[in-house]
Formats: C-alpha cells, structure tokens, sequence
C-alpha cells in the first residue's frame, strides 16, 4: 500500500508494503523532512523531473495522485501518554476502544488554534488573510461540531471546538495569526518551527506554507511523544486554506485542515493497513469497526468498494474531493476525544453547557437541566446504596454521592457522599495542601472532573451534591483567584 502524502501525518512507518518512496519518508525526523515539491521564484512548481505552472496545476496532476500527494502523515509507532480518567490504552497507536467515557454528550472541549502564515521572502507568495484564517476556523467546527446548514450536518457532533488564540503564551492580546517571510520556511525547510511555535502543550499550531509538495501533513499522531515539542505541528497548503482557497476546486473548501486535525488527534486515515479484518476492526485497519473497511485511498467522490463494503468516500479520513467529505463516525469522534484527554491533556478547556439552567430538555440532557454536559440529576429512589446503579429502587442517595431530600439529609458546609451517616466537609480545592489553590491544583481538578468527590478527587468537592460538576468548576476558579500564589 503506498504512503498517502495528501494529507501529510508521516504514517508510513506504520504502514505495511510500502512503496520504496514512502519508505525514504519514513526514515525522516520532522526536522530532516526533505519537501518532494517547492516553488522557484518564478512561482513555478518543481516536483523531481517535472515543472507544473501552479499548485492547482500540480494537484491536478498524475503525478500527485500516483505518489499519494495529498497527505503526507506517518506515526512513529510507540505510546507516549499520561494516564486520565479512562486510559491510554483505549486509543494507541494499534487500538481503539470506544468506551462511553469518551462520549461527546460528556462534555465539550475548547481548544486555542495560532496560524502562522510563512511567505516567501519578498512576501509576494504564501499571503493568507485573517479573514480566510477565520473562514478556515469555521469549516473546522462545521466539520467538529455538524453545523446545521454546514457540509457537516450530517456527520458526528464530536463536541470539539476551535478558537483563534486570544492571547499569546507571553500573556499578552493577539489575534491568534503569525506572519514571516522567509522563502527557505515558505518551501518547508529550515525548521522554523523552532523559531516560531507556540507552547504545543497549550496550542494548536497550524502552519501555512508549501507543504512539501503534500497538501498537508502532521510528522506524527500525538501516541507519538511528539506533543510538547517544538516539531508538533500541522502543515498545510497555504494555496488551499479557507473557504475557497486560491487553488480552487476540488481542494479549495478546507477539508484539507480537517482531514489533518483528525490525524493531530489520534486518526488514522480510514484506508491505512488495508482491510483488516471484520472481527478484529478495533486492532486492524483504522482501529475503527464503525468506518466500512477499505483497501486504499480514494480521489474524486465516485462510489467504490473494496473489502466487501461500500468504501467510506464522505469520511474526512479518506482522499476524496473537499465537498464529498461530510463526516466523522461516532467512533472517531471517541477516539479523537480519548487522544486528546491522554495524550493532549493540557491543550483544551472545558466547556460548561449553557443551557443547563434553561428549563429545555436539551443538548443531550437525559432530564430538565441535568445530566449529559450538565450536572448529574439528583436521585429520587433507591434502596440499594452499595450496587453501583443510579437510582434503581427506593435509595435517597446514589452510589456516586448524588442526595435527594431524605429523612435527615446532610447540614451545613457538608455533603452526602452514600448515605446521610456519610456526610462529609466540602473540599477547598487545594489538592496538594500546600496552601495555594494553583496550576497543579487546576491539573487535579480536571481529572476530577465528573468523577465522585471522593479520595485523591476530595478536594473538588465544593458545592452541592453528587460528582464533581460545573457548580464545582465556578467554586474551584473563585478559589484559583483568591488563594493562588501572586
């Protein structure tokens, strides 16, 4: 199978048979990434042997899609991952399991984008607007989140929103848009990463430039180790970024960053390892049972089939035309959340609903204003205070510190945590108890978060009843402003 570099996530050192092209990419750090396409002065492109008059030439070209030119991603093939609420290996590199921990009604996460747009040195080539920067944050989460009205809609909402960053890493006010110019970082080369990437912990960085001759690429899938260095990044077609990109069609509607962001987030292209097979779709092919199994990329958006299945031409992980990508699965979206909860921990924030004070039965609520992405509802009835259920009987408290109003409900500046024998203080959201409430104690109380306010999670209990929840969330930040160290 050969190396697809469209999409450009340097996967191939994970892939089986192949191609001896894609076998001189592998060997390939990020930072001795060597571009198969760069553009002379002239605005010419060179791609080996042949000269094409512009990028929407050569993407048309033979020669892009018999090398497999539109990404060019490659996993490294070993796990790196802290553990979080679930665990790592629900998402590595040669598994999946779509448990409901990684449901997108849990929450919803936020995550703070910067795009640095690299021009050739005369800044007459590479130039992107902050207007089609913005068009191209807005085709991220049409795709994330299925925008009714959006080419989305019909696709899964994977709770997964995308911000230009607001402030930069120094603290100080940005519009989340970087510009240089430099012809050796405009044609992908000199590692100007190290020069110009944002804290990879804390930031999605996305930069526009030649690519490499791919139309984007990622070096490798955050099961990787890579996050957290400078060289982890997306690459993209500066010629094909934002809604109708100066490539034009087919390329020319986004779906390039969205396919890439997919692979930032633990994706493997929905044709990568071949078939696979049916029984053992969560440790072959894809990793994903619910995407049909499919034997190589696909271009243009003709129906197909390979490995007795309909192949999956709308998914965003295949090759098809910008306009024929409509969907991730339900599974995807889990496994993208799983890579981001262990593996990107701390690039996100959490969205609190608002809607869970509206009177609706809404966002995925399972009763008025409460559970799904709002607090868990409070238990009406169950005898059973050692089963594990949620309300199943007669109780007055739920088995994960959930009350209702019993006979003697708990008193004061504590809760019930089982039973009203059981009432405990509330937390001061001081983890560590060293006396501040500070980032170690924030990093804490995400792990917390939706778990029992019980154990090593005490302190994030801080208000109400039940689990760790939004009310807690409000508390704990009042606590990180008044007691955090100056």
């Amino acid at each position: 199978m050969r190396t697809n570099l469209a999409c450009g996530t340097l996967l191939a050192s994970a892939l089986l048979a192949a191609s001896a092209s894609a076998q001189q990419l592998d060997a390939q750090t990020p930072a001795q990434r060597v571009p198969l396409a760069v553009e002379a002065d002239n605005g010419s492109i060179i791609a080996g042997d042949q000269t094409f008059d512009s990028w929407r030439a050569y993407v048309q070209s033979d020669y892009f899609r018999q090398n497999g030119l539109r990404c060019g991603a490659a996993p490294t093939g070993v796990d790196v991952a802290l553990e979080r609420a679930g665990s790592s290996a629900d998402c590595t590199f040669n598994n999946t399991n779509p448990s409901g921990v990684y449901d997108p009604s849990v929450v919803k996460y936020r995550i703070p984008v910067v795009v640095h747009v690299l021009r050739n040195s005369s800044g007459s080539s590479g130039n992107i607007s902050a207007a089609l920067v913005q068009s191209q944050i807005d085709i991220l989460n049409e795709d994330f989140l299925a925008i009714l009205g959006s080419n989305g809609e019909n696709g899964t909402d994977v709770q997964i929103e995308f911000y230009l960053a607001t402030v930069d890493p120094s603290g100080n006010p940005t519009t989340g848009i970087t510009y240089s110019n430099n012809s050796t970082w405009y044609n992908d080369g000199g590692s100007y990463w190290t020069s110009l990437a944002w804290d990879t912990n804390r930031y999605l960085n996305i930069y526009t430039n030649t690519a490499g001759g791919y139309l984007g690429y990622v070096p490798d899938l955050p099961q990787g180790g890579l996050v957290g260095s400078t060289s982890d990044r997306v690459v993209i077609l500066w010629d094909s970024f934002g809604r109708n990109a100066p490539i034009g069609p087919p390329y020319n509607q986004g779906r390039t960053v969205t396919h890439e962001v997919g692979h930032y987030l633990g994706l493997w292209h929905t044709f990568d390892n071949g078939c696979g097979t049916t029984a053992g779709c969560y440790t072959s092919g894809d990793r994903i049972c619910d995407t049909n199994r499919e034997s190589g990329p696909n271009y243009g958006c003709s129906a197909s089939s390979s490995c007795s299945s309909a192949d999956p031409i709308h998914n965003y992980m295949d090759y098809t035309d910008d306009l024929c990508m409509t969907e991730f699965t339900p599974e995807q979206a889990k496994r993208m959340r799983c890579s981001l909860e262990h593996y990107r921990p701390n690039l996100y924030e959490i969205v609190v609903a608002a809607t869970c004070s509206d009177g609706i039965l809404n966002q995925g609520e399972t009763r008025i204003d409460c559970g799904g992405p709002c607090p868990v509802c409070a238990c009406t009835s169950d005898a059973q205070c050692s089963d594990g259920l949620f309300c199943t009987g007669t109780e007055t408290c739920d088995d994960f510190g959930m009350c209702s109003f019993g006979p003697a409900p708990c008193a004061g500046a504590t809760w019930c945590s089982e039973t009203t024998d059981d009432c405990r203080p509330y937390g001061d959201g001081d983890f560590d108890s060293d006396g501040d409430v500070d980032l170690y104690d924030f990093r804490a109380f995400q792990d917390c978060f939706g778990a029992p306010g019980l154990g090593a999670c005490a302190a994030g209990k801080m208000t109400g009843s039940g689990v760790i929840g939004a009310a807690d969330l409000a508390a704990f930040t009042a606590q990180l402003s008044t007691r955090g160290p100056n």
